[in-house]
């Protein structure tokens, strides 16, 4: 099979942000006949650690490479191979990692003006029961490591110092909602294959929803988090065969959700605050990309 030949590379590598617009990109390159992406989007295997759980390794970074691979067994000659992992980003570790892996890989970025970026962050992270304060700014207080680090000059200057400019594609959120066709399009220039819009353009995805009970994702999280950070993986295979694995994500992601009625707002106190806490970092980007970030000011 091509994914088990000794050569076998993958032809590009999403890295973020997160709640940047990465699940609608996958989700839209997924359907392209000359693409081939995983169902499963974050492999999270380049990422040494684990953003979530400060202090934390991630456990597939010691898995083989026949691991990474075998998410790919049902690609076929000819098609561009490719993965989305937002961890990849902010791991520090990741772009020797992955220049090590294929030093000619194709890197994609895409990047959102930071304090909605981390609001939206914020709500998922609430949804999927890894956090649990109730309000944006509580959690800016009590878990700056999330909220307060994402610092995109800083992340991405180890990529522009490894790979080739050319081999580095920046794509904005803001460019995604104004045009995505558009948006699509650069992606797939970049990747070098045909122009392609597939049915569900315009579908929205991994849309943000409420929990209807906060304690109970919570409570799923924690356990799962819980299972990671004590190394207590080998009990996973057993969990899954039994379906109380299956049983608890089907809870926490489909059966304890529910579209929300009103959406929380990012408040202008906070997002001046954040403004104001990345501008250094948002200047010292522009100058990187060569392009104007003046709206993020």
């Amino acid at each position: 099979m091509i994914h088990q030949q000794a050569d076998f590379r993958l032809d590009f590598i999403g890295i973020g942000a997160a709640k940047s617009g990465t699940t609608w990109l996958a989700d839209n390159l997924r359907q392209h006949p000359q693409i081939f992406i995983p169902e499963l989007k974050e492999l999270v295997y380049f990422n040494q650690h684990l953003s979530r759980m400060p202090g934390v390794e991630n456990s597939n970074y010691s898995l083989p490479l026949s691991w990474y691979h075998d998410f790919f067994s049902e690609t076929k000659q000819g098609l561009v191979n490719g993965e989305i992992s937002v961890e990849y980003l902010i791991n520090g570790n990741a772009a020797k990692d992955i220049y090590r892996y294929n030093p000619k890989v194709k890197i994609l970025v895409v990047l959102r003006y930071p304090p909605k970026q981390l609001h939206s962050l914020y709500l998922y992270l609430v949804q999927r029961g890894v956090i649990n304060f109730p309000t944006f700014e509580q959690a800016i207080e009590k878990r700056p490591d999330l909220f307060m680090h994402y610092n995109y000059y800083q992340h991405l200057l180890p990529y522009f110092e490894t790979f080739p400019k050319e081999q580095i594609k920046v794509l904005l959120f803001d460019e995604l909602k104004k045009d995505n066709k558009a948006f699509l399009k650069e992606t797939l220039d970049f990747l070098g294959v045909k122009e392609f819009y597939p049915p569900s353009i315009d579908d929205r995805s991994n849309e943000t929803k409420e929990p209807r009970m906060k304690w109970l994702n919570h409570l799923i999280q924690n356990t799962r988090q819980n299972i990671t950070k004590y190394r207590l993986e080998w009990v996973l295979p057993v969990l899954r065969y039994s379906g109380i694995l299956p049983l608890g994500m089907l809870i926490r992601d489909k059966l304890n959700v529910r579209k929300m009625a009103k959406k929380p707002q990012l408040s202008p106190e906070t997002e001046q605050y954040l403004k104001t806490h990345y501008q250094a970092d948002i200047q010292q980007l522009e100058q990187l990309l060569e392009r104007d970030l003046s709206a993020w000011k």
